[in-house]
């Protein structure tokens, strides 16, 4: 009984061992990927003019004329940077990569991953920003991507939502996700909007005040 009861313990150490093993590895690779991500993104912000007309080329026009990419990460890195920013979320798309990090990290740590709460907070930052910058800028001051700083998702996404409901609407619908997600970051941030709202309510009621005062001495005189 002894012996049977140390093999199948002995079974289930290697077991566990060998599923701490591929564990680690898959995290790992998941956060290199994560870090070459964030620099091919990272350099793309400088580099992107000179990188795409290159990529316009042919591979073979590019090895005659002595092209190379201006991109740390190489030509991979070129594409992967066009497809996080300039076809995605713009200056925001940079939190691919670092949601891809923050699960290799955790992995790797043997940590609880909560997608509930970490990876779905920058999930909504990363859809909001781009809105956000989409619906500021457009396709004006294209200083870190080809289609502009809010990326292909934020500019086509914002003007759809101004030809349905007009830029005000628009409008009053990015500050209440950039609140709400807020609040979902962390609770304590209702205080802070309750807080900032009596102070616009205080100074108002003091502007109205001064009013009063200033204008109605004048329409009785």
């Amino acid at each position: 009984m002894a012996s049977k009861n140390t093999s199948s313990n002995s079974r289930q150490a290697v077991q566990r061992s060998n599923s701490d093993s591929a564990r680690w590895i898959a995290g790992l690779l998941l956060l290199f990927i994560g870090l070459f991500a964030a620099a091919a993104v990272f350099f793309s912000f400088f580099s992107w003019a000179a990188d795409q007309s290159g990529l316009q080329k042919s591979v073979e026009e590019r090895v005659t004329l002595g092209i190379e990419p201006e991109n740390l990460c190489g030509w991979a890195g070129v594409r992967l940077g066009m497809l996080l920013v300039d076809h995605s979320f713009g200056l925001f798309g940079i939190l691919i990569p670092a949601m891809i990090v923050l699960v290799g990290v955790r992995i790797v740590r043997q940590r609880p991953l909560l997608f509930n709460h970490s990876i779905l907070s920058l999930f909504l930052i990363m859809i909001l920003g781009s809105l956000t910058l989409g619906f500021a800028f457009a396709d004006r001051w294209s200083l870190c991507c080809s289609t502009g700083w809010g990326g292909a998702f934020g500019i086509a996404s914002s003007a759809l939502l101004r030809t349905h409901i007009g830029a005000f609407g628009t409008l009053i619908l990015l500050v209440g996700g950039w609140i709400l997600t807020g609040v979902f970051i962390n609770r304590n941030f209702i205080n802070k909007v309750n807080e900032a709202g009596n102070v616009v309510v205080d100074k108002s009621g003091k502007v109205v005040e001064i009013l009063k005062h200033k204008v109605v001495p004048h329409v009785r005189a």
